[in-house]
């Protein structure tokens, strides 16, 4: 007897879409068939799923669920909130970050943030190491080759946020990357010019409200970076991923640099990619806060054909949630700002909308962005990412002519808004499995009071 059997529906891989049944046993797809067979089957569950996509489970490869802000102070989403929201959008895994201090160890954060998660989550998670305070670490490729070993083979650095210790110089960077590639690991960079936005962020704030946001970040603060970072990677001869990219300059950039041969990688994010500079409008502009800033239609159309090229390769979240009153605390001080949106829920939705059915991007090349790509490259291929025999079952199905307005009060995150406040989107799931099991329908928890999700040990990226 099988466990789950997925019957009629439209399963979808960045190859093409098939009318297939899918049978699941022991948490795993055992085979798919054509769905005009009429072989007899026997199953514990049944998912009539004619006239529904079948989609792999979304892999978010960016998101922050309690992350630590200072003293006792954390965002508002913990593991338990941000993965109920995760579920219930359809995302079955996602990759948080640790949380260790500058110069700490990559090993003991991860170990430190495993711990915490555990017991907490209702999708699958993995962490990405910070890799900060690089000169006060004692042999730092000793140290990655550690977390490599323990399942965490990707790193993240900063070109930003100096006064926090965050900040990598050049030859920092350089000597990170080319020790990443020595491990097959890879760096992923938050490609801002810190000293520039600090500049501007004392030249504007405090007298402009919330578009110091954007005056103290302008495009080329984002671009300036990820030109720098690729040269550094090039020289190191070392593949490189940038986080959350927003410009249009930097779609342009790393276009550039793959038609060359380098081995850059992006991601970009849905804010980035459907929301424009009008959403700072009116009396709550500063709550759709977050670095970088939410940028212009060009930018959106830009880093959609991005995305449709190639040459921009997932879509993300960088989750990183606050409440109403956490937002209201800055005074009127972009400085004092904190920046972030709740987007776990909205991934699915917001890519199939803005994307699939305005015609930016075919639902094949959504599956690649969302789900095979984040699977390769954070190396995770070989369970999940793709519905092939042997691989994790875990699905996202969705009604494709369905769509739904988007309310925060229905919302699982622990906050009181939306970015999308309003908006009719389809692609809300209709169900979500996670290893074979119905961990989320019709956007509520099937069980909330049991936590499936599982620390996923990840293996070298691929680079695509």
């Amino acid at each position: 007897m099988f466990e789950l059997a997925i019957l009629g529906g439209k399963v979808v891989s960045g190859a093409g879409v098939a009318a297939r049944d899918v049978f699941v046993s022991g948490g795993r797809v055992v085979s798919l068939s054509p769905s005009s067979s009429k072989k007899p089957f026997s199953a514990a569950r049944v998912i009539d799923a004619r006239g529904l996509l079948v989609l792999p489970g979304i892999i978010d490869a960016h998101a922050h669920f309690r992350l630590k802000m200072g003293p006792g102070k954390y965002t508002a989403d913990d593991f338990t909130s941000g993965s109920a929201a995760a579920v219930c959008g359809g995302i079955t895994t996602f990759i948080d970050y640790t949380g260790q201090g500058p110069g700490e160890s990559p090993l003991a954060g991860l170990q430190a943030r495993v711990k915490e998660a555990a017991g907490r989550s209702y999708a699958d998670f993995s962490f990405h190491c910070m890799l900060t305070g690089w000169a006060k670490l004692k042999n730092p490729a000793a140290l990655m080759g550690a977390a490599v070993k323990a399942g965490a083979p990707t790193f993240k650095m900063f070109t930003a946020y100096g006064a926090r210790g965050l900040m990598a110089d050049n030859t920092e960077l350089s000597a990170a990357l080319k020790a990443a590639a020595r491990l097959g690991a890879l760096i992923c960079v938050h490609a801002e010019n810190g000293p520039a936005i600090d500049f501007l962020a004392g030249l504007y704030s405090g007298k402009n409200g919330i578009k110091a946001l954007p005056l103290s970040r302008p495009p080329f603060t984002e671009t300036e970076s990820v030109c720098r970072v690729a040269a550094l990677a090039a020289g190191a001869k070392a593949p490189v991923y940038f986080v959350h990219l927003s410009t249009e300059g930097s779609a342009a950039i790393l276009a550039a640099a793959r038609k060359k041969g380098l081995k850059v990688m992006g991601e970009t994010c849905p804010q980035y990619l459907a929301l424009d500079e009008n959403i700072f409008e009116g009396r709550d502009g500063h709550l759709y806060s977050c670095c970088p800033p939410i940028r212009t239609a060009g930018d959106n159309a830009a880093l959609w054909s991005a995305a449709a090229a190639g040459s921009v390769q997932t879509i993300a979240t960088d989750n990183c949630t606050f409440t109403r009153a956490q937002k209201d605390e800055w005074g009127g001080d972009v400085r004092k700002l904190p920046m972030g949106l709740p987007g776990s829920q909205t991934l699915l939705p917001t890519a199939y909308t803005y994307g699939v059915k305005a015609g930016k991007i075919t639902v094949e090349r959504m599956v690649e962005l969302l789900c095979e790509n984040p699977a390769r490259i954070m190396g995770l291929a070989g369970r999940k990412g793709f519905i092939r025999p042997g691989f994790d079952a875990d699905f996202a199905i969705v009604d494709p002519a369905t769509n739904t307005k988007v309310d925060w009060r229905k919302l699982k995150h622990n906050t009181q808004y939306s970015p999308w406040q309003g908006r009719m989107l389809y692609g809300f799931p209709k169900y979500t499995v996670l290893r074979g099991q119905v961990v989320a329908e019709a956007g509520e928890l099937t069980a909330p009071k049991t936590f499936l999700g599982q620390f996923q040990p990840r293996t070298k990226p691929q680079l695509i």
